[in-house]
């Protein structure tokens, strides 16, 4: 759905221009909100609608900004569904449910957002947040020693994959809570040069981020104009593909890791059309093992038709690896984007090669976006499938599923008009890149982090313990000792300078996959180093790209651990701190399981 309207043409001239006036005004204070006394967005009757299994998938509603500006309000709410299963999402007053955001480079978003879900107790997750305080200072009534303290229905929303600030009143997670009952003004700016592709939306309060996405509480977010970096998308329809997770239903048990054809952790959702998970009783009987079944989605094409699918892992713990098949058969698709940032569109000539691909390894939180071609006739069964990922033996279940089933239709009307095509962008300037230039700064210093993890899954840690300047000198390591939980509360665990480029090289100790994030910037792939001898492959595709999320596979110790000196999987980075943010933010893994239990640290930029 657009919220883009026609202009009233048959006004006299008089009344033109005070609309026009008007207009400005309006945009003025859309771009100044009121963040100290927003007004209340009420909740919306029936939220958190969900489909059936084997629906047909639409696109997610969509708002567009205009004149530079998106306001958007939003009830934040939750229900459970007919499992008992809780579920949160994000309500407009009028209904659209966790719609796609767009915006353009330079853009303003005001997000006014009311948390109507109930106050819960949270036990041992209870955290306080020192001042000073971005968001609920508010004294809660239940437990009035605890006036800064989170709940279990606290919120707040991150922008993932955005290079924008983290001050208070924008992508602030460290220092921002909602509490129950009260409302909170978002103001984003996005920067002129900000590459146009797929990010995305989603709470991001330590100790219950994985049970808020787990619940369906998160939505795309497009910032438009990638026909302009990349040609080939600009007459192609596409596709806005959000993957979730979802407790299972049926009181399975999940398989052991590194179990093909198991029992997995979570179900996965397509759009909130469930895979549908089941599991038929064994014929004949044991010791036959169940076998698990699927009921995919449906995606309508047009014979022969191209359409660009811009798809997000918005899961809350499943790395993906996609693919398209053709009765079985592996298809290439060809990769415009990943994680936001058009392929081979930093540096060189304009446009950037496309990166043609039979596969696509797709950490949780990461996103890509690509070219597909319609199945011919004579196929009789196209789909997209997320293929086997083996996670390690202490990491997840995570079998080979449909997700997709592709069918070929004559004339497909399924999606609004301004939904269904790339939206332009013509004041996009794409002699500016972001990220360009990156391997011609000498890096200021080496640093290594390291993902480990207590093995009855209790505790997850990530460490900041080595750091070598380019002249050879020892510098600041984490301030506190290895293997600390994080807390809101802890000093950054890196300090670092606005306008520097960083190596680092990322570790993974432990016997599972960990995926790293940074919040408010990208960083370059060099390498990914040790991955074969500890039984994994490398992410195809990657190296060289800009990424803002990275695997790092498991160690493949009989352990327990992988204790120096192991050949750990690392992968080798550029960070860029080259733009304009400054300030405190975060980095961790995004299985948000592991981050919740404490696999998170605290980076501050100084300013120049």
């Amino acid at each position: 759905m657009s919220t883009r309207k026609q202009p009233h043409l048959t006004w006299g001239l008089l009344s033109a221009l005070v609309i026009l006036a008007l207009t400005y005004v309006s945009a003025a204070f859309a771009q100044t909100p009121n963040v100290n006394s927003p007004t209340r967005v009420p909740p919306v009757a029936n939220p958190c609608g969900r489909f059936t299994a084997g629906s047909v998938i639409h696109q997610p509603p969509a708002l567009f900004s205009s004149n530079g500006v998106l306001s958007v309000r939003f009830s934040y709410q939750t229900t459970t569904d007919s499992y008992g299963r809780q579920l949160f999402c994000f309500m407009t007053p009028d209904g659209l449910e966790n719609p796609t955001l767009h915006v353009n480079p330079g853009d303003t978003l005001n997000i006014t957002v009311t948390n109507n879900t109930p106050t819960n107790p949270v036990g041992e997750m209870r955290e306080m947040y020192n001042e000073p305080n971005c968001g609920d200072t508010t004294q809660q009534t239940q437990n009035p020693a605890k006036s800064n303290g989170m709940t279990g229905g606290s919120m707040n929303i991150h922008y993932h994959g955005t290079n924008v600030s983290p001050a208070c009143h924008s992508d602030n997670v460290t220092k921002t809570l909602i509490n129950s009952g009260d409302t909170f003004q978002y103001s984003i700016n996005f920067p002129t040069d900000e590459p146009p592709g797929l990010y995305w939306y989603h709470p991001h309060v330590h100790g219950l981020s994985e049970a808020a996405v787990q619940g369906g509480g998160e939505g795309a977010l497009v910032v438009d104009g990638i026909n302009n970096v990349q040609p080939a998308v600009a007459a192609l329809r596409q596709r806005i593909i959000v993957l979730r997770d979802q407790p299972t239903i049926q009181g399975l048990t999940q398989s052991a890791g590194q179990t093909e054809g198991g029992i997995p952790q979570l179900d996965l959702t397509v759009n909130y059309v469930p895979l549908d998970t089941t599991t038929q009783l064994p014929i004949p009987p044991p010791p036959q093992l169940p076998v698990t079944t699927y009921t995919p989605a449906v995606i309508h094409m047009e014979s022969g038709e191209q359409q660009f699918w811009r798809v997000c892992n918005c899961t809350s713990d499943a790395p993906l690896d996609l693919q398209v098949r053709f009765d079985g058969v592996p298809q290439t698709i060809q990769v415009v984007g990943i994680d936001a940032v058009p392929v081979n569109s930093q540096d060189g000539t304009q446009p950037g090669h496309l990166i043609r691909l039979k596969h696509f390894r797709l950490p949780p939180a990461a996103r890509v976006e690509f070219i597909v071609q319609a199945p011919p006739a004579t196929v009789k069964l196209a789909q997209l499938v997320t293929q086997f990922v083996d996670s390690g033996p202490l990491g997840d279940d995570l079998p080979t599923r449909p997700l997709l089933t592709i069918q070929t239709v004559s004339d497909d009307n399924d999606e609004p008009l301004a939904d269904d095509r790339v939206a332009p962008f013509t004041g996009l300037d794409t002699s500016r890149r972001r990220f360009g230039g990156i391997m011609s700064v000498t890096p200021s210093l080496t640093r290594t982090v390291y993902f480990d993890e207590l093995e009855d899954g209790t505790a997850f840690f990530i460490n900041a313990s080595g750091c070598v300047t380019a002249q050879g000198a020892q510098c600041a390591i984490q301030p506190y000792p290895l293997d600390t939980k994080f807390d809101n509360n802890n000093p950054p665990a890196i300090i670092t300078t606005q306008g520097t480029v960083e190596k680092w090289i990322v570790q993974n100790h432990a016997r599972e996959n960990h995926e790293l994030h940074q919040h408010q910037i990208h960083f370059l792939v060099l390498s990914q180093d040790n991955f074969e001898i500890n039984g994994s492959q490398q992410a195809p595709g990657i190296n060289g790209q800009y990424l803002d999320m990275v695997e790092v596979p498991y160690c493949n110790a009989a352990g327990p651990g992988c204790p120096a000196p192991f050949a750990w999987p690392q992968v080798q980075a550029l960070m860029d701190f080259r733009g304009p943010v400054a300030g405190d933010f975060v980095f961790h893994c995004h299985i948000l399981g592991h981050e919740d239990r404490g696999m998170m640290a605290i980076e501050h930029v100084n300013p120049k």
